[in-house]
């Protein structure tokens, strides 16, 4: 199939902007906590991160993950269903591999899944995708916020003990089975239905730009979705994210979506730009799942076993710092790759799966 580079330059942006989140996730799963700190740049950061990342980056994998599969969809026209669901056969499986064996915060398991909903519903009405989309997204958010409302369950300061830090790897393992497991029970109650919807939103856009030949204008993405997320961002964290931590990260989960398809928007306005053309960040896109599983190995390994104290004592400045390192490090990776010609050991591990899987079918 045919890249189109500007997906793969967003994609390679989105991939390279999760550990500003995953990290604190990485170090600690259950709760996320960062050590307290009143220095100002400490909260600057927190907020910046907050209201300009947290969520963004995965609903715009989300969008682009239901737009490439329209794009996959329309290339394999006679074997489309079966090749798809192939690639979503190999990323379900690594996705459990990685939720159980290295950590349980995997989305790969969801996107396939949701992928395979998508999938279902692909030839259906344009209004009708719109109202699934809607739903799908609204409905179980709004249910969570109410139960967590009514229940009184509030934000708690949860601070790791000394003797938690230390992991074995046995004790990872059983540590990762047990939530893991928890994740894939809330898997069809409320995340499947969400991203589910968020890739609908790549369906529509897909639409759009390709079918429809309809654009939707750079101003309002900048004057109107943009302001919206930020703001709507911004003011639900003064009003919830002290005492309804949950509830704040839910709601920013909906704000994330203007951002999102802004940015989708803005950089399918400019597909023929040539900033999009053989760039570092296109080829980052190119191995994102590569690097989505190199950042997790790498994270874990730096918190659970090589500074298991870090978990302690790090800040939102000393995660920061940590995502640079991060940054570099993938850059420099795909850098090499390029240079090399080469897939990363993701992508190449998934293109022979699927050459035996469709060997199997003939």
């Amino acid at each position: 199939m045919c890249r189109i580079e500007p997906i793969d330059f967003i994609r390679g942006v989105a991939v390279l902007g999760l550990p500003l989140t995953n990290l604190m996730y990485m170090s600690n799963f259950t709760s996320g906590s960062v050590a307290p700190s009143s220095q100002w740049s400490d909260e600057l950061i927190s907020y910046l991160v907050d209201v300009f990342a947290h969520g963004k980056f995965r609903t715009v994998f989300s969008i682009l993950f239901g737009l490439s599969l329209c794009l996959v969809y329309a290339k394999h026209k006679e074997s489309r269903g079966a090749e798809i669901k192939s690639r979503l056969f190999i990323l379900g499986a690594i996705g459990c591999i990685h939720g159980f064996v290295v950590w349980p915060g995997d989305i790969l398991l969801n996107y396939a899944l949701s992928g395979l909903l998508v999938l279902s519903v692909i030839k259906l009405d344009t209004r009708i995708l719109m109202k699934l989309a809607v739903c799908s997204i609204l409905i179980p958010i709004g249910i969570l916020i109410l139960l967590i409302y009514q229940g009184g369950e509030t934000t708690n300061s949860y601070q790791l003990d000394l003797d938690e830090v230390g992991f074995s790897v046995l004790g990872l393992l059983a540590f990762n089975f047990e939530n893991y497991l928890s994740m894939l029970v809330l898997l069809p109650t409320i995340t499947l239905w969400y991203v589910f919807g968020l890739m609908l939103i790549g369906v529509l856009l897909y639409r759009a730009y390709w079918q429809f030949k309809a654009v939707v204008p750079v101003g309002l993405c900048l004057f109107l979705l943009m302001p919206i997320s930020v703001i709507s961002s911004s003011i639900a964290r003064a009003l919830f994210s002290a005492e309804y931590r949950l509830i704040y990260e839910l709601l920013n989960w909906l704000f994330a979506i203007p951002l999102s398809v802004a940015v989708v928007c803005i950089v399918l306005h400019y597909r023929n730009s040539i900033v999009f053309r053989a760039s570092l960040l296109s080829h980052a896109g190119k191995n994102s799942l590569s690097l989505y599983l190199m950042q997790s190995v790498l994270g874990v390994w730096l918190f659970q076993f090589a500074f298991p104290t870090w978990k302690i004592y790090f800040t939102h400045t000393d995660y920061f710092l940590l995502f640079i390192s991060f940054t570099i490090l993938q850059l420099a990776l795909v850098w090499c790759l390029w240079r090399m010609s080469l897939k990363g050991p993701a992508e190449w591990f998934v293109g022979h799966c699927r050459a035996y899987l469709n060997r199997r079918e003939y």
